[in-house]
């Protein structure tokens, strides 16, 4: 009787182990997954568009905003002509944003640049600013389909923040309290 009851309590020691030990596993296996899917939501045709537009770039992230495929990336400067790249090291990576629509086609490109490659109109334009005393905190260039760009200085001064928007010609054409995306250049 004895041999009975400590064989079961074995038995049931067996079967709480081997359970515990697949339920590790499981949770294991659930942690691993990747929670975004976005990238299985992007078309085939929008990620080739990608890729022909921007073959060098790497760290590529997907995101999906509303009707739009939004590639978060490093990569080098696409063409534009205004910036001051003397300075910079050839091959340095910036921080990119692609916007594509679902049909694939591209919308805008937004660059995080240094404020010293903007256009000498924009930082004059800047400087002359009410703002021009503020402290620079960041500076981007929004590249648009058959528009002009559009040059954006994010400036603070103590708690407060604007985000300034340029045309080439370094006139303030509008300024922000916030920021969310470039949403309405698309």
């Amino acid at each position: 009787m004895v041999a009975v009851l400590l064989y079961k309590k074995l038995a049931i020691m067996k079967f709480l182990g081997l359970l515990l030990l697949a339920m590790s596993l499981s949770f294991g296996i659930c942690a691993c997954e990747n929670d975004n899917n976005d990238d299985k939501k992007v078309s085939i045709e929008v990620l080739k568009a990608f890729e022909q537009r921007f073959p060098q770039a790497v760290q590529v992230d997907w995101d999906i905003e509303g009707k739009y495929c939004v590639a978060e990336f490093k990569g080098t400067i696409p063409d534009i002509p205004e910036l001051s790249l003397e300075d910079v090291p050839q091959g340095t990576l910036f921080n990119l944003e692609a916007w594509f629509d679902l049909g694939a086609n591209w919308k805008m490109t937004v660059v995080d640049v240094p404020y010293k490659v903007l256009p000498k109109a924009v930082q004059t334009g800047f400087t002359t600013s009410n703002y021009g005393a503020w402290k620079v905190e960041d500076a981007d260039v929004i590249q648009r389909n058959g528009l002009d760009n559009v040059y954006v200085i994010e400036v603070e001064q103590g708690n407060t923040e604007r985000y300034l928007y340029f045309n080439s010609k370094g006139v303030l054409t509008n300024e922000k309290k916030d920021n969310n995306d470039y949403r309405e250049f698309l």
